[in-house]
């Protein structure tokens, strides 16, 4: 029955039927104060009415206090017109020992559990003394104050506040119970939430649905001006392939190829924008950059690390009796539009622009497992790989021939030897070196120049101490002297 009384309700309807049933407990002590009190005159009963009165037209006050100041304006107004009505309920029972007790707890008690602010609840005791006394003057008069009532009317007091306390209690409780309900509902649809988003965000750059995700990202038509490297590639004799094998076969290998492929895409940043087919489209400096540089070095890494997977896959698929399969790739850095193209109900996050199709035609021009670049992307990496250059290609769409390097790898101390450029700054030394603008015939003379260079710095390092101070020879000596002596003379 109680449960029931508490089903789809409202706090605020819950805590408005408790304070209903605390009000008809009041008027009942009422009625029985009357009844065995010699003290409680007929006057008092008057209350009854004016009571029920007030709690019948309280509710639209509330709602325009709510309306114009929120809930706990609410519940503080709540709360003062409760001490109104009990300061004269203890007014019309003349002060009664042990029901004005535990009125006054049971008043405690509901400004603690709606929360009542403390600083109403200390102004509320000016309002309850006023109200008492000015009641008394002019309806219940001043008979004697706290005297002790009769047994029947404090049974009666203890009893309704336990069951009037009881009934809070359970409120609490059953609200307990449906927050608890709530929250794991809550919990659920979140948990359906992450799937169904990590589902989604396979559709999409990861780099793109974080940045939603974090709110930095909207869904809308538009792009932005950005300086991108760009990297295309696909598998060189795929398609032929596919006339051969089986879809499941064929389906395999794919998902295998591009399995790997995109692992080493994420670990080096790369942002994937699509998959064509057997084909991939990458690039880095969108949605997040560590500048134009970094993200050259990073996509050549990327590269690199992918030709060598693809020699494991190509190993492996040879094993399992497919054909053997090449990787081709191509990478380009220029500005680009990049951003969300479309409409307003399906759009896609992809780049725009000269350098996107110079990487691509590079890719198709590239051969078994080569990695062409184009010029500004060799110019941002060509300290940290060595680059063989290429004569200029004519790609197709593009109206002049473009500047490419083929990628051998990364410097390090087995390929240090092979460098084609060399930069060198210290203090009265300065040497800039490129191999690949000098004329093989100016050899021999840099070769000349470097060694007379080398044999003066050996000189000169011979002619001084360590701390820089130049040694003279014995020779020096005697003809310093010989001419110090002429001097004097």
């Amino acid at each position: 029955m109680v449960k029931k009384l508490f089903e789809h309700k409202a706090p605020y309807q819950l805590v408005q039927i408790l304070r209903y049933l605390g009000f008809t407990i009041l008027c009942l002590l009422l009625c029985v104060s009357f009844i065995t009190e010699i003290v409680v005159g007929l006057e008092s009963l008057y209350l009854i009415p004016f009571i029920f009165l007030a709690l019948a037209f309280e509710e639209k006050i509330y709602q325009k206090v709510e309306y114009h100041y929120g809930k706990e304006a609410r519940q503080s107004a709540i709360f003062l017109v409760d001490i109104f009505l009990c300061s004269l309920f203890v007014a019309a029972i003349h002060a009664l020992i042990i029901p004005s007790f535990v009125l006054i707890c049971a008043l405690l008690f509901f400004a603690t559990y709606t929360k009542v602010p403390k600083f109403i609840v200390l102004s509320s005791t000016i309002i309850a003394v006023a109200t008492f006394y000015f009641s008394s003057v002019l309806f219940f008069g001043f008979e004697p104050y706290l005297q002790s009532s009769s047994r029947e009317l404090n049974i009666l007091s203890l009893l309704f506040f336990m069951i009037y306390i009881s009934l809070f209690i359970y409120y609490q409780q059953y609200q307990y119970e449906q927050l608890q309900q709530e929250n794991s509902h809550q919990l659920d649809e979140l948990n359906r939430y992450l799937k169904l988003n990590n589902q989604l965000a396979r559709y999409a750059p990861v780099q793109l649905w974080q940045s939603i995700m974090r709110g930095e990202f909207e869904a809308r038509i538009e792009y932005k001006h950005r300086k991108l490297t760009i990297f295309f590639s696909d598998i060189q004799g795929f398609t032929d392939l596919s006339e051969n094998l089986i879809p499941d076969d064929l389906a395999f290998l794919l998902n295998d190829y591009l399995r790997h492929m995109t692992e080493i895409a994420k670990h080096y940043g790369g942002t994937i924008d699509k998959f064509m087919g057997d084909g991939m489209l990458i690039f880095y400096g969108d949605p997040n950059s560590r500048g134009e540089k970094e993200d050259a070095l990073a996509c050549l890494d990327m590269a690199v690390t992918m030709r060598q997977q693809m020699r494991i896959l190509r190993e492996r698929w040879i094993k399992m009796g497919y054909t053997s399969l090449n990787v081709r790739m191509g990478i380009a850095t220029g500005y680009c539009h990049v951003g969300n193209y479309g409409t307003a109900h399906r759009m896609s996050y992809t780049i725009v622009g000269r350098d996107a199709n110079i990487a691509s035609r590079l890719q198709t021009a590239a051969q078994v497992d080569q990695i062409l670049i184009s010029e500004e992307t060799f110019n941002l990496v060509k300290d940290e790989f060595l680059c063989i250059k290429h004569e200029p290609l004519i790609l197709k769409g593009i109206s002049e021939p473009v500047k490419s390097w083929q990628v051998v790898e990364r410097y390090h101390e087995s390929i240090e030897k092979y460098r084609t450029w060399f930069d060198f700054e210290s203090k009265g030394f300065n040497l800039l070196l490129n191999l690949d603008k000098t004329p093989i015939y100016d050899y021999p003379e840099l070769i000349q120049v470097m060694q007379e260079a080398i044999e003066r710095i050996k000189l000169q390092q011979q002619r001084t101490d360590q701390e820089g101070a130049v040694m003279l020879s014995k020779e020096h000596m005697v003809q310093i002297t010989q001419s110090d002596q002429a001097s004097s003379k």
